[in-house]
């Protein structure tokens, strides 16, 4: 149990499996005291160390900060026990089989009775309704079905992102909505059920997937996106060898600077290029990619990336797992931190990157390690009941304001991390006034591009010139209206403008203030530029999500930026729970390559303790080495993910296929699969062959066996039957743009309506009058003034 923490007081029952456990470790680092089942989900690696080290790789990373508890949902005592921990607990977050908690009479319907403020979180493969709601998953299958496949890997071989991040996001999404029905509950005297959807969190969590889908006639761009290896869809990051090693490479930002090194370098085939405009090099941008291809192989990547950045050109090398375990910038920042061995000899620790972010009043602490008892659940339960959830009676209200209704966001970000990290608190109702100039309102950042029209719905629009000193005051009284501040400027930056935390902490002494600068405001690499194809460079996640033996594909999608967007909205929730009880605010220091090696965690914590370094092997699963756990090709040319969780799992589908008993049977333990890996695949392979992908999806999940077919931009908006009855999709009448499909938030809240009524802004300063007005206090007159001479644009 954490004792300290933005979250500290708050109290959670855990009843996760897979799905879901990454978001109550996240509590619990945080400071909740999160109650979970002994025994539930231990897998993976056993960490060799001192006599008395417990529990396997994965037990440490997702429940070092965790209290477990003895609770049996199947034994009638046991269920009375849940019945008094949820009494006073003040979430419950679960990944329950749909209709399992309601058999047993345990739902959250069944439980407001004793507890009306209780707020549960229901993270399931599909949702809790709809045809598919009873589906079986797995992170490989949500992948494929969400869409992540559909543009990750070669275009002949789908490749699912390493470490579990498919579950991962869908963690991010349980614990968002868990800290936002909390706070809602104490604003309105009422619980809530969160039927949310790993299907939905993935599919609108991919950065163009629905994008180039929706405005592909604006694009000039396959309304489709398809997998093409480490190459992004602006074409301008890509994944290349160099003499040694593998590097991200982009002429960003520094295009011009980038040419005149390699014309130094004797690059003869880039003295074309020397003294193009910006808008000339993106009409060529696949030639001049070529030519920094050809000079990448000139030089070692580790050489290359170091002198790059020197030149404040984003290249990033591709590490090891090892390198980002030695990684200076983590020493310097202390991310990795020693967990101590409960009931081992002196000094044993289990050592990993135990947090996500710095708070700045409210320290997360290294988690307590896994405790050597299994405490009682009703003494948990006893000590929760003097704090048990209290409200006036009555029926639920149909009808409730959106959770986060009432907290205002100043959004200085820009491109996608900050933006989708505010387009979440918008979504669930914040109101998020978003600052822009026209002069770094350059294409993604721009209204009139789709990108724009994507990722800052919800929000309105102002312009203010940030470097014109007669603003400062303007910007202040914004501000001191606020009550948080989410900006993702490079180090440095906003200090010199005179809005670094130590200046703006005493305008508004209750301001969360967020920075997501890309490696952090302190250290030796502070001044690295980054994108995020540099980060999963750098960060490990590059190297890990490759076929065997291979080190230039990595993730199709910026992966970490919406990583770092899923934690940063959390972190801001968090630190208003601590407001909440100190009645300060505080500084959250996100950096997003910190956010990277955070999402290769497993990886880390096994290398501190076994100096393994894990490396790429494709679609095998980098946790818990399920097996099957692939994709295959079928008969009509689409693609199939199959995973067997478990012994139980694998006989039913030995039976689907039609394996007989003795070969079923001789793989009946997945240490003999794992023996056996190629007999296993070549058993699904030769099945998946003579029938189609949809074929062979029904056939499987009839026997309730993990399986999807890997579904494109198409088959999500147009066939995919789950979404359409669960009204995922709207459309939208967008000034400039016409009727425009788009998603909703990705759950279902009891009492609120998540449909997306608030577009992204259709110009530069659209609520310049009504915000300005609001919240500075400034007249028509004025501020029209302000936009003619320049100021408010």
């Amino acid at each position: 149990m954490q004792s300290s923490g933005p979250l500290s007081g708050l109290r959670v029952v855990d009843l996760t499996g897979d799905l879901g456990r990454f978001g109550t470790k996240l509590l619990a680092e945080y400071g909740a005291e999160v109650c979970r089942p002994a025994g539930w989900g231990e897998r993976g690696r056993e960490l060799p160390g001192p006599a008395g080290l417990r529990g396997g790789h994965l037990d440490w990373w997702y429940d070092a900060a965790k209290t477990p508890i003895d609770l049996d949902l199947d034994d009638e005592v046991g269920r009375t026990t849940y019945r008094r921990l949820a009494a006073g607990a003040d979430l419950i977050v679960e990944s329950l089989p749909v209709g399992h908690l309601a058999e047993r009479g345990i739902d959250h319907a069944d439980l407001v009775g004793d507890n009306p403020t209780l707020t549960q979180v229901s993270l399931t493969p599909y949702g809790r309704s709809g045809p598919r709601a009873g589906w079986a998953s797995s992170d490989l299958v949500a992948g494929a079905m969400g869409g992540v496949l559909s543009i990750t890997g070669t275009p002949d071989e789908p490749l699912n992102s390493w470490g579990g991040q498919n579950h991962n996001f869908g963690g991010f999404a349980a614990a968002i909505c868990g800290l936002a029905g909390v706070r809602a509950a104490r604003r309105d005297g009422w619980g809530a059920l969160v039927d949310l959807s790993l299907h939905e969190v993935m599919t609108g969590s991919i950065e163009n997937l629905l994008m180039q889908y929706a405005y592909a006639d604006e694009l000039g761009l396959p309304a489709v996106a398809t997998r093409q290896g480490s190459l992004h869809w602006l074409r301008v990051y890509e994944v290349v060898p160099a003499r040694t090693g593998n590097l991200m490479i982009t002429p960003t930002p520094q295009a011009e600077t980038l040419i005149d090194w390699m014309v130094e370098r004797g690059i003869r085939e880039a003295e074309p290029f020397v003294g193009l405009s910006v808008e000339e090099l993106l009409a060529r941008a696949d030639e001049l990619m070529a030519v920094i291809k050809t000079f990448c192989l000139t030089g070692d990547a580790g050489e290359l990336f170091s002198e790059a950045q020197k030149r404040h050109i984003a290249f990033g090398e591709v590490q090891s797992v090892a390198q980002v375990a030695a990684n200076p910038q983590f020493g310097h920042r202390q991310l990795y931190g020693d967990v101590a061995v409960d009931g081992a000899e002196p000094g044993a620790t289990v050592r990993g990157p135990w947090r996500l972010v710095r708070f700045s009043q409210t320290p997360v602490p290294v988690p307590a390690g896994l405790p050597a008892e299994v405490a009682d659940g009703d003494a948990v339960a006893e000590r929760w009941s003097t704090r048990a959830g209290t409200a006036s009676g009555g029926d639920d209200p149909p009808d409730r304001s959106l959770p986060l209704d009432g907290i205002r966001v100043l959004d200085l970000s820009w491109v996608l991390a900050g933006p989708f990290a505010t387009r979440l608190l918008g979504d669930l109702g914040a109101d998020v006034v978003k600052v822009q100039t026209e002069e770094r309102a350059t294409l993604v950042n721009r209204p009139d591009f789709p990108y724009y029209q994507v990722w800052n719905r919800s929000k309105r629009s102002v312009t203010l010139d940030l470097k014109r000193p007669e603003n400062l005051a303007v910007i202040r009284r914004l501000i001191e209206a606020s009550d948080v501040l989410v900006e993702n400027y490079s180090a440095g930056v906003l200090e010199r403008l005179g809005l670094g935390w130590d200046e703006v902490r005493s305008w508004n002494e209750r301001l969360v203030y967020v920075s997501m600068s890309g490696c952090g405001h302190d250290g030796p690499w502070k001044d690295i530029i980054s994108y995020a194809p540099t980060v999963h460079a750098v960060s490990g996640l590059t190297r890990l999500t490759n076929p065997p033996g291979r080190g230039d594909v990595g993730c199709g999608f910026s992966l970490n930026d919406h990583a770092a967007g899923f934690g940063a909205a959390l972190s801001v929730l968090a630190a208003l729970e601590a407001r909440e009880r100190t009645g300060r605010g505080q500084y959250v220091d996100m950096a997003q390559l910190e956010v990277g090696a955070y999402l290769i965690g497993p990886a880390l914590v096994d290398h501190f303790a076994t100096g393994r370094v894990t490396e790429a092997a494709g679609n095998v699963d980098g946790l818990a080495d399920l097996v099957p756990n692939e994709v295959y090709r079928c008969a009509d040319g689409g693609h199939l993910a199959v995973t067997a969780d478990g012994d139980e799992m694998w006989s039913r589908l030995a039976a689907a296929i039609g394996l007989d008993e003795g070969e079923s049977g001789r793989l009946a333990t997945v240490e003999a699969r794992r023996t056996d890996r190629a007999s296993v695949d070549g058993h699904l392979a030769r099945w998946c062959r003579e029938r189609s992908a949809a074929d062979a999806m029904a056939a499987l999940q009839a026997s309730q066996v993990a399986a999807g077919v890997v579904q494109d931009a198409a088959d999500l908006a147009d066939a995919d039957p789950q979404l359409r009855a669960r009204g995922f999709w709207h459309t939208v009448e967008l000034d400039g743009f016409g009727p425009r499909l788009t998603d909703r938030f990705p759950a279902i809240w009891s009492g609120c309506d998540l449909t997306p009524d608030r577009p992204a802004p259709a110009y530069l300063g659209e609520a310049n009058f009504d915000v300005l007005a609001e919240l500075a206090g400034l007249g028509p007159d004025e501020i029209a003034e302000g936009m003619a001479d320049g100021r408010f644009t």
